[in-house]
């Protein structure tokens, strides 16, 4: 009987997902909330290049349906602008299986939350997104808000986020435990606790393989009833947790929003490989996950390559971020070596490959390791 219920199981999974449809915005839908209305279960609401805002590109609803929300091409070109007085995206009553990827939600200011708001069993999937510029002036959380949620967030960027009094300028978790997967968590600021995340009224995050750096007034902050667990993480002024530091992450360019690794950034090959979830392959920009770092010591855990801290992989002499080592990179190497100023250029600092301040014929040794040829 076992085996009859299972193959069933097979059979009803198969038919589901060869029933699924992708339901595309703008071509067939004008907005995204009309392709939510219309998707079902297992489908996949696939979102073109644009900056979406205004009604029906706001507070966005998946209505007690399970399905997929996705960009067509990432954050970087797929924009919900909320306008000052809105959210991106609600939940509620939502599993695992109901996935956000891709999108960049900025200028929130909804209520409660800024950006994100999830209320009870408002557990979804939120990965590849980058959450910033939010504010929540009258409730915590200027990037996320979570109210009795467990949601998964996975190689996300949340900076720059505001938040009231209540605390969480980045995150405020209040009865929640969400799961904080190489997320880079920066820029934050509240006029309570934790400007990065605020755990409160029994809540206890778990957060992996990330960054919390330059969050204010603090990056981490627990109420009495409430925990934080921090494994594999940079946290500027240290956490308590396996394999955490505090450590200038050495980002390219903060003042840019560039949150990408400089050579040389203790958070190279610093993480965990078994926090991953096995789908989980690429890193918020789309390339390799698991990259070695020649010259890194790894200090995390798993086989190598090992994985990096944060939202953004490291990848040797991959200067034009496209996921290899190539003769288009070669030539940026060329010309931070021949160019005016040689290496001393602001724009060839992560041409020191070896991490010595400055870029010459050295780095040329590391590029060779991680050289792929041409595509």
């Amino acid at each position: 009987m076992s085996s009859r219920i299972q193959m069933l199981a097979i059979v009803l999974v198969a038919v589901a997902t060869a029933s699924a449809d992708t339901l595309r915005v703008p071509s067939e839908y004008p907005t995204i909330q009309a392709a939510m209305n219309a998707a079902q279960n297992g489908d996949t609401v696939l979102v073109a290049d644009g900056t979406y805002t205004g009604p029906g590109n706001n507070n966005l609803s998946f209505n007690g349906k399970v399905f997929t929300v996705r960009s067509e091409n990432g954050p970087e070109n797929c924009i919900i602008d909320c306008g000052g007085d809105a959210l991106g995206f609600w939940f509620d009553f939502n599993p695992p299986t109901t996935v956000v990827d891709g999108f960049t939600i900025t200028n929130g200011g909804g209520y409660p939350g800024g950006g994100i708001y999830m209320y009870y069993d408002g557990n979804p999937t939120i990965r590849n997104c980058m959450i910033t510029g939010n504010t929540s002036d009258f409730n915590g959380g200027g990037g996320i808000r979570c109210e009795g949620a467990f949601p998964t967030i996975i190689n996300c960027t949340i900076t720059g986020n505001t938040a009231g009094t209540a605390g969480g300028g980045g995150v405020h978790c209040m009865m929640s435990s969400p799961t904080i997967r190489n997320c880079t968590i920066t820029g934050n600021s509240t006029e309570g606790s934790g400007g990065g995340i605020y755990s409160t009224e029994g809540s206890n995050p778990m957060i992996t393989n990330s960054i919390l750096w330059d969050n204010g007034p603090q990056e981490i902050s627990v109420d009495q009833f409430s925990t934080v667990v921090v494994l594999y993480s940079d946290i500027q002024g240290g956490w308590p947790g396996e394999s955490n530091i505090d450590v200038d992450p050495l980002f390219v360019d903060p003042d840019t929003d560039d949150y990408r690794l400089l050579p040389g950034s203790a958070a190279i090959d610093a993480a965990d490989n078994t926090s991953l979830p096995p789908n989980v392959t690429t890193d918020l920009e789309g390339n390799p996950r698991f990259v070695d770092d020649p010259v890194t010591q790894d200090t995390g855990y798993g086989g190598p390559p090992i994985t990096d801290m944060g939202a953004f992989e490291y990848f040797p002499g991959d200067f034009d971020h496209d996921g290899d080592t190539d003769l288009l990179d070669f030539e940026r190497y060329l010309a931070c070596i021949t160019g005016p100023g040689g290496g001393q250029l602001p724009e060839c600092e992560s041409s020191d490959l070896d991490a010595d301040d400055d870029t010459d014929f050295d780095d040329f040794a590391v590029f060779q390791l991680t050289f792929t040829g041409p595509p």
